[in-house]
C-alpha cells in the first residue's frame, strides 16, 4: 500500500479546555470534517484508547460506513485515530497547545491507498496528492476555528 501524508495548524481564539471538549466528543467531526455524518461511538461508552468510532464518509460521489480505533488519547493534548474500515485506510492525529488565552490546533493525516489507481496516483503525483490533501485539512481547520469562535459552542 502507497501511502501520503500531511498536517495543519490553526490558532483558535479559545481555551484548550473548550477546544478540547468539543474536538474529543466524535460526534462533532460531522460539523467540520467534511465527508463525516452520522458518527458515534460504538456502545455509547466514553472516548478513550481502544474506543471505537463509527459513522459514514462521503466521498467521490458515494457513500461508505467507516469504522475508526483511537489509538492514543491524552486528556486535553492528543486525539489520534486508525481507520482500517471504510473507503481508504488513514491515521490521524489531532493535537492541541495552549498559546496564551488561545490554542494551536495541528491536525496530522497519512491517508493509504485504496485502490491500484490510487497507489499509481500516490507515487506519479505525490507533491500534489500531498497539497490537496493540506488543503482539504487547513481547510477543515478553518472550519473547526469558525465554530468554536462563532460563540454558538458554549
Amino acid at each position: 500500500m502507497v501511502s501520503i501524508a500531511t498536517s495543519g495548524s490553526v490558532t483558535i481564539a479559545r481555551d484548550t479546555a473548550d477546544v478540547w471538549a468539543y474536538v474529543s466528543d466524535v460526534t462533532n467531526q460531522d460539523h467540520w470534517v467534511d465527508g463525516m455524518s452520522d458518527s458515534e461511538i460504538v456502545g455509547n461508552g466514553s472516548i478513550g484508547r481502544g474506543t471505537q468510532i463509527r459513522g459514514t464518509y462521503t466521498y467521490g460521489g458515494g457513500s461508505a460506513p467507516v469504522l475508526m480505533t483511537v489509538t492514543e488519547f491524552r486528556e486535553g493534548k492528543r486525539l489520534a485515530i486508525d481507520a482500517s474500515e471504510g473507503p481508504f485506510p488513514f491515521s490521524g492525529l489531532l493535537s492541541l497547545e495552549q498559546a496564551g488565552g488561545e490554542t494551536v490546533v495541528t491536525n496530522s493525516m497519512t491517508a493509504g491507498s485504496d485502490h491500484i489507481v490510487t497507489s499509481i496516483m500516490f507515487t506519479l503525483l505525490r507533491p500534489v496528492m500531498e497539497m490537496m490533501m493540506g488543503r482539504q485539512l487547513r481547510k477543515e481547520l478553518r472550519q473547526l476555528k469558525d465554530i468554536l469562535e462563532s460563540g454558538g459552542v458554549e
